[in-house]
């Protein structure tokens, strides 16, 4: 199924490529209405993008046969009304803009989430679920496989709805304090997370926002000032193939789906305050610090992001560089270097997610979540139909009437045979510990260094192991696509100089101080997070053999955090057999060609080696 585009789109999407989703036939708009009827009976669209009142009621629907789903009808704003009403043909008028760019991607939009909407209803349909349908989960069993804030936030939800709880993780107990290389990303990185309304960041290409130059960066390495901690012509097929899904994502889309991901995230929002008035005691001495503060090292940059978070309700104050040095001067050493342009005071929070992590584990088991530490899920058993019967363990198969998959970033065993598969790899992230000193910085930040490695950084206020004042500084990116972490690895190295590069010029004070003390690197933390080709999450739905359903979610960037509590809604929503908008929209088949999955298997298994740190001491990294 297509979008048959019958108007001419803005130049600037046409050139950008619209690919292989849209019939493109501007010529349309201008020739008579015979030759429509003949352009659809040929091509047999799912949604017609028009700007005009195009056929009648009688030929629409004569045309819509029964033995196939009816094409339906979106109408890019124009001055002009709809002609007719069209009772048994689906239809929706994009809402009034200003025409051009704005319109055509509001129309697109509209067009590409009605096409996906139709096709996943179906599919869904056929394992129970269906909108405003719900059978609710008293009683019923689930088994979440992953401890990570996701499925966390995800089981406390499933508690709600009066549902069996187990959850199963390969790790040890967090609260155990294992080697932090044993963990996954939420309990194994540094104490820092972030909720604002541009997490989850879609990296693709946009070129009228603040990334512009993403192109690049999967072509080359870190030390070429790229992404890559492995030379491309040593990529294996199936990380290659996500990298092109990557790089072949219409502009267009891009733009959409950033859309679709910033709505999650307000979503999620108002569900993270909807539980810190439910549960304060979750966020009680966890250093929570609402607030964040932007800056940017360019003037152009700052305005861009001005107009993106003025657009989303985000932002709380401007300020230019005088303003910012003024409002927190933290960072007056940094404004007069010459580093900070200006900056954002937006809406948003941050806290330690290990602590936070650690309470909400304790609020579980009050609440009758059972937990097997220790326990890695290797793959599904499915019977022929493909229904999961049960998910394989060392120790026998875990059976139940639902079960969600929240796995990091290596998990391709455990997805093969999904649409997931091959649909996420491997971003690495970094950190660095510098003393919170005097005037201290009232929010926690995120850094956009323009033309840098490591252009983008977020600094956490938070507190050490020993409860002192410290600011956490984190940065990336690595691509590892499905390979280990390696610390020892030239580009990994010259990442973290990058990093250096940033505290020194951005709080040389703290830095110095740092360093003469020995603590910058403290425990010289990474971690792996699950990437997606399309910025999107993963949201894949199963039948289960018990008439239940499985659920995967999974690729969050750098937004499972953020996104988390509206994760965690769908899955209630879904598990309950009710429509949820995450069904279609975080669907792992959307916007990827289907070539990040090759029939050649190169799912290498993450392994543990001992490498130096710059203190020349030894840890483990896997």
């Amino acid at each position: 199924m297509k979008i048959l585009v019958t108007h001419p789109l803005d130049p600037q999407i046409v050139s950008s490529g619209l690919g292989e989703l849209v019939s493109y036939r501007p010529e349309l708009a201008t020739l008579p209405e015979s030759e429509l009827l003949r352009v659809l009976k040929h091509e047999r669209p799912g949604v017609v993008l028009t700007d005009r009142p195009i056929l009648n009621s009688a030929s629409l629907t004569n045309w819509n046969e029964p033995d196939r789903d009816p094409t339906q009808l979106v109408y890019r704003h124009s001055e002009r009304c709809l002609a007719a009403t069209l009772p048994t043909v689906p239809t929706e008028q994009a809402p009034k803009a200003s025409g051009g760019l704005g319109a055509d991607l509001e129309a697109l939009g509209i067009a590409e989430r009605r096409l996906l909407g139709a096709d996943t209803a179906k599919t869904l349909g056929a394992f129970g679920v269906s909108p405003g349908g719900s059978t609710g989960l008293s009683g019923e069993r689930v088994v979440l496989v992953g401890a990570g804030i996701v499925n966390l936030m995800t089981a406390r939800e499933l508690l709600e709805q009066g549902a069996d709880v187990e959850i199963v993780d390969a790790g040890p107990d967090p609260r155990s304090q294992p080697p932090w290389q044993e963990l996954g990303a939420t309990h194994g990185g540094a104490d820092a997370r972030m909720y604002c309304y541009t997490e989850a960041d879609n990296y693709n290409e946009k070129a009228h926002r603040v990334y512009a130059q993403m192109r690049e960066v999967f072509r080359q390495t870190i030390t070429e000032g790229g992404w890559l901690v492995t030379p491309f012509d040593e990529l294996t097929p199936r990380e290659e193939a996500w990298i092109e899904d990557f790089l072949g994502l219409p502009r267009w889309r891009a733009e959409v789906f950033t859309r679709d991901i910033h709505r999650f995230n307000i979503t999620s929002g108002g569900l993270w305050d909807q539980l810190k008035g439910d549960l304060p005691e979750l966020f009680d001495d966890v250093g929570y610090t609402p607030g964040v503060l932007r800056v940017y090292s360019q003037a152009e940059k700052v305005e861009a992001a001005k107009a993106l978070h003025g657009s989303l309700g985000s932002l709380q104050r401007a300020l230019d560089s005088a303003e910012l040095k003024r409002r927190h001067p933290g960072f007056a050493e940094a404004v007069d270097g010459g580093e900070i342009a200006g900056g954002l005071e937006i809406r948003g929070f941050t806290l330690g997610i290990h602590r936070f992590a650690r309470k909400l584990l304790a609020h579980l088991k009050q609440k009758g979540a059972r937990f097997q530490w220790r326990r890695r899920v290797t793959g599904l058993e499915r019977d022929s139909d493909g229904a999961v019967q049960w998910l394989r363990t060392a120790d026998g198969p875990l059976r139940a009437e639902h079960y969600v998959l929240s796995p990091g970033a290596y998990c391709q065993n455990l997805l093969a045979g999904t649409a997931s598969d091959a649909a996420v790899q491997g971003i690495l992230g970094l950190w660095l510990f510098l003393p919170h000193l005097e005037p201290r910085l009232e929010r926690s930040v995120k850094i956009h260094r323009e033309g840098h490695v490591g252009e983008d950084s977020n600094i956490t206020v938070g507190r050490d192991g020993a409860g002192r004042p410290t600011l956490i500084l984190g940065s990336g990116y690595g691509f590892l696509g499905e390979r280990s972490l390696d610390m020892d690895s030239p580009e990994i190295r010259c990442l973290f100089q990058a990093l250096e590069v940033t505290a020194r010029r951005y709080l040389p004070t703290a830095y110095d101080r740092a360093m003469r003390e020995g603590t910058l690197y403290g425990a010289r933390k990474a971690c792996v997070r699950p990437f997606t080709s399309t910025g999107l999450g993963i949201f894949e739905v199963l039948p289960t053999a018990e008439g239940g359903r499985l659920v995967i979610t999974t690729g969050h960037n750098t937004g499972g955090f953020t996104q988390a509590p509206v994760v965690a809604e769908a899955v209630r929503d879904t598990l309950g057999g009710c429509a949820h908008p995450m069904q279609s929209l975080y669907h792992p088949d959307r916007g990827r060609s289907g070539s990040s999955n090759p029939s050649e298997d190169s799912t290498p298994t993450p392994r543990l080696r001992t490498v130096p740190t710059p203190s020349g001491a030894a840890v483990e990294a896997g």
